[in-house]
């Protein structure tokens, strides 16, 4: 059975790519950072239990990361897959202060890169694939974003650095940048209008389970744009 690690798996793009890996067959390690949000994703997905563990891990910290990784006992990984991430924007560059920039940093990248620091040796095993969920303003910068799209733009650069450095070893790294992602709290403020024009959760689990899949693994080092109809 293949395993899959999902950071941000309470979320809902991170709950769509665990259901469809789950659906697939594949043995999934759900992150979730908070411990009440992995006992709700434990329950919505309690019929997959065989197949999923739901694990509390704040990747900001490489000591939570290493903690996990030797409890779980896992000797390889065919793939990673991190959505986890968030935003805070709405000020212009000289109203952003320092520490906002940092929070951004932690948890786009950061949180990334300790994913990826302490599982590419499992993903070098058997040549896994990573994916990361990257972000729209990454590549089309907008007013009011500056920490954000930097924070975003850097974790597309981890994972085409992970691309080039996978290659001796098999390991394949994406990025998905979606625009508008069609959430519960999105549609809080979108129009009908805007709405029809969002990016499906779903439509992500799909294409991340191609990528990690073997239809998919010709695929390494890309920018995949997926911007609905916007």
């Amino acid at each position: 059975m293949n395993t899959v690690i999902i950071s941000g798996a309470n979320g809902n793009v991170g709950k769509c790519i665990a259901e469809r890996f789950l659906e697939g067959k594949w043995r999934v390690y759900a992150l979730c950072k908070q411990a009440d949000a992995a006992k709700v994703l434990a329950k919505n997905l309690e019929h997959f239990s065989g197949s999923l563990a739901v694990v509390v891990c704040d990747l900001a910290s490489t000591v939570s990361v290493q903690h996990f990784l030797t409890a779980s006992g896992l000797k390889s990984v065919d793939a990673v897959i991190h959505t986890a991430g968030g935003i805070e924007a709405g000020k212009s560059i000289e109203e952003t202060t320092p520490s906002v920039v940092h929070a951004m940093l932690e948890i786009n990248y950061l949180t990334a890169f300790n994913l990826l620091r302490g599982t590419l040796p499992l993903l070098k095993v058997h040549g896994g694939a990573v994916l990361a969920i990257g972000a729209k303003a990454a590549l089309s910068p907008e007013a009011n974003k500056a920490a954000y799209a930097a924070s975003k733009a850097a974790l597309i650069a981890l994972a085409q650095t992970t691309a080039e450095e996978g290659k001796k070893y098999g390991v394949t790294a994406n990025c998905i940048v979606p625009s508008v992602i069609d959430t519960p709290a999105n549609r809080e403020w979108g129009t009908p209008d805007e709405i029809a024009k969002w990016v499906a959760p779903e439509t992500i689990a799909e294409a991340a389970w191609m990528l990690c899949n073997e239809s998919g693994r010709g695929i390494s080092g890309a920018i995949l744009p997926m911007m609905g109809k916007m």
